[in-house]
């Protein structure tokens, strides 16, 4: 009985992992990406590389919002740990769309200058696709993301029960290219991170809940999805400004603004990080720090105070976590945690290495399958193992290689070339197809060492890119841009060694 579980369970295991691996695959790169998602927006903008944060910051931010407080409602972003710049955001209506459009603009934090910046989705494009894959109506590509989220909790659980020595198999690898050393390649990294993996895989459930498990919001309020998000908000008691249909544009005073930010800067000692001056229904001032003080550090549920524009009186300040809904909390926990919106700098990096044993934990699952019937399938032809093989190659080789080619593509095509963001999409997708078909007529072996070395090559040449075209006063810029150029020199080593030891055992099959 005890045997016939485990087999049961190794199958679901099995395919639970195989079925869908592939798309896991690429949702666990592209998610552990987004973890850098603001950095590498500012890095696909290099124009910003220059500005530098100065004492003078917060005096040029304001000076811009006054500038521009004829907009309904003006979003202001101070320097911090992850941006080096002042950027300013409002909205504007559309004729030909219903959703508003959203316009950015960019000052040098020491001079105040505008900085026009180039057309690029940057880490939001690699960020969607984590999500909600991309050019295909969004709650489609969101169920499907949710499925295959569904699968990786299944394979875990599985995996967990059908591993009896889950704790001594993370001290054991076995440096072989054979199918223990595979299997231990893929048992490390798993039982490593295992809290991680779970966390990951659940709480990335629990953002697509609303979606996947409607019925109780349908059974209460009849379909009405904004009687629901009514009264989820009241459960937070968050104070929300309320739209007006009447727009009156009050006049904010430099010394009032003034006012309200040595106010805030008394709530956060030199850690203001956001400002919103909001017109709608009366003129209010809206202040966030720069450091997500709680983990319940979601869009209504965080860290603000909100003041009169005209009097400077604090109308309303939150408090973190807001409200006593135990469900409330725990939602926006979980959602906190999966998107690292409370982590710090190494808090950031120490998921971001999480995240990365979370794509070697699905690499090489993938390969894994294939080299444990490599034997059988040598001689006995299978198109389900070909397609597999192949697919494997195309996934893991070309998705890093699409990467690639859209940060290339950033940086070759013309600034002012119309459409230029989706010219770079367009190279990413481009890129990534050609891999698939040339693993598909290639021979597999080859294939594997052919990509890597590509791979490899691109990596190194986007900081070559980089050195030949901001030559002048590269050490003037913002430190983020070297470290870029670092970790795609650690990329292009990692695929280099790769392709170096898969040619050395082919070569090593081939003299037997």
């Amino acid at each position: 009985m005890e045997k016939s579980f485990k087999q049961s369970m190794l199958w679901l295991h099995t395919y639970s992992g195989l079925i869908l691996g592939w798309l896991l695959f690429a949702v666990f790169v592209t998610g552990t990406t987004s973890y850098y998602r603001n950095e590498i927006n500012a890095w696909m903008k290099p124009e910003l590389q220059y500005s530098k944060q100065s004492i003078n910051s917060i005096n040029i931010a304001k000076q811009k919002a006054l500038e521009l407080q004829n907009k309904s409602e003006l979003f202001v972003d101070l320097p911090n740990s992850r941006s080096n710049y002042i950027s300013i955001k409002w909205f504007e209506k559309e004729k030909t769309s219903k959703r508003p459009k959203r316009v950015m603009k960019y000052y040098d934090a020491s001079t105040g200058e505008e900085i026009h910046t180039r057309q690029t989705k940057g880490g939001d494009f690699l960020y969607r696709f984590h999500f909600e894959l991309y050019s295909m109506p969004r709650y489609i590509g969101r169920w499907i993301v949710g499925i295959a989220t569904m699968s990786m909790l299944v394979a875990i659980i599985t995996g967990i029960i059908i591993h009896t020595r889950i704790f001594k198999d993370i001290f054991t690898f076995r440096n072989k290219a054979n199918t223990r050393g595979w299997m231990d390649a893929h048992i490390l990294p798993a039982v490593a991170a295992l809290p991680f993996h779970i966390m990951i895989t659940y709480s990335g459930l629990l953002l697509f809940i609303r979606l996947m498990m409607p019925w109780g919001i349908t059974a209460v309020y009849d379909k009405d999805f904004n009687s629901f998000l009514k009264d989820f908000t009241k459960l937070k008691q968050t104070y929300i400004q309320k739209p007006s249909k009447d727009i009156f544009h009050d006049v904010l005073s430099k010394k009032n603004l003034d006012l309200i930010l040595e106010k805030a800067n008394k709530i956060w000692p030199n850690n203001i990080g956001s400002f919103v001056i909001n017109n709608e229904k009366k003129l209010i001032v809206e202040v966030s720090p720069k450091e997500k003080d709680s983990i319940f550090s979601l869009r209504f549920d965080r860290s603000y105070a909100i003041y009169d524009g005209k009097t400077t009186n604090l109308i309303y300040q939150s408090k973190t976590p807001a409200g006593d809904s135990i469900t409330s909390k725990t939602f926006a926990s979980m959602e906190t945690l999966h998107r690292a919106r409370f982590a710090d700098s190494f808090m950031r990096f120490i998921l971001f290495i999480c995240g990365v044993t979370g794509i070697i934990l699905a690499g090489t699952g993938l390969i894994l399958w294939v080299e444990k019937r490599k034997k059988k399938y040598t001689k006995k032809k299978s198109y389900g193992f070909f397609i597999v093989d192949k697919l494997n190659i195309g996934t893991i080789a070309g998705l890093f290689i699409a990467i690639a080619v859209y940060f290339i593509s950033n940086r070759v095509i013309g600034f002012d070339i119309e459409n230029r963001q989706n010219l770079e999409i367009n190279s990413f997708f481009i890129a990534w197809l050609l891999s698939y078909i040339y693993a598909f007529f290639r021979n597999s072996k080859k294939a594997w060492i052919e990509q890597f070395a590509i791979a490899s090559l691109l990596y190194l040449f986007i900081p070559i890119i980089n050195l030949s075209i901001y030559k002048n006063n590269i050490l003037q810029r913002d430190t983020i841009y070297t470290y870029f150029d670092i970790s795609f020199i650690i990329l292009s080593f990692v695929f280099a060694v790769g392709a170096y030891f898969l040619r050395k055992r082919y070569k090593k099959g081939e003299s037997k």
